[in-house]
């Protein structure tokens, strides 16, 4: 969104010419990652069940060497027939499958989300109004980490305990202006 807003405010001369060329090159290739490394759906999904390990090369398909093994048990019952989102996050061998909210939700407010990505996403928080919304005015991020692997990731800071504030909890103040307007019109 800050490149965007940088290109409407560059002056029309030769200075300004040579910035916004290079601002649309860094959008292209930011839209690109983002639409092809973090985009999860079920085909996305089925290929990364297919990944080869250990492929270090310009032609490895598995670009972050993500092991299939490390696809958790329960994404497969949260993910939509018709629905995807953008995952938190991509490193070498491993992915960070939960869903974040606001990401997905600026994705979609500043284009980097395709229209049928939007439209993915916003089908995805249709069928799991009830984990994602419910009775709250909105989860951060789903589900929250628990047990051994959070204390692996967050090193047992009491802040982020299971469904607290930073880890799968409520964001009310969230919901007074930016997201939740926007999903409630998506909740038939």
């Amino acid at each position: 969104m800050a490149l965007r807003c940088a290109l409407e405010m560059l002056k029309d001369d030769a200075e300004g010419n040579e910035c916004r060329e290079i601002i649309v090159d860094r959008l292209h290739a930011l839209n690109y990652h983002i639409r092809s490394y973090f985009w999860l759906d079920f085909r996305q999904l089925n290929d990364i069940y297919r990944y080869k390990t250990e492929e270090y090369s310009h032609t490895a398909v598995n670009k972050f060497n993500v092991n299939p093994e490390s696809i958790p048990h329960w994404l497969l019952d949260f993910l939509p027939n018709h629905g995807g989102y953008f995952v938190g996050n991509v490193s070498p061998a491993r992915m960070d499958f939960r869903w974040f909210c606001l990401g997905n939700c600026i994705a979609i407010l500043s284009s980097l989300a395709t229209h049928e990505q939007a439209m993915a996403i916003l089908d995805l928080i249709e069928a799991r109004w009830e984990e994602l919304i419910g009775e709250t005015p909105l989860k951060i991020c789903y589900p929250a980490i628990e047990g051994h692997e959070w204390r692996i990731e967050t090193g047992c800071d009491p802040k982020n305990t299971n469904w607290s504030y930073h880890n799968g909890g409520s964001w009310p103040g969230r919901s007074d202006g930016f997201c939740l307007p926007f999903l409630v019109n998506t909740h038939h």
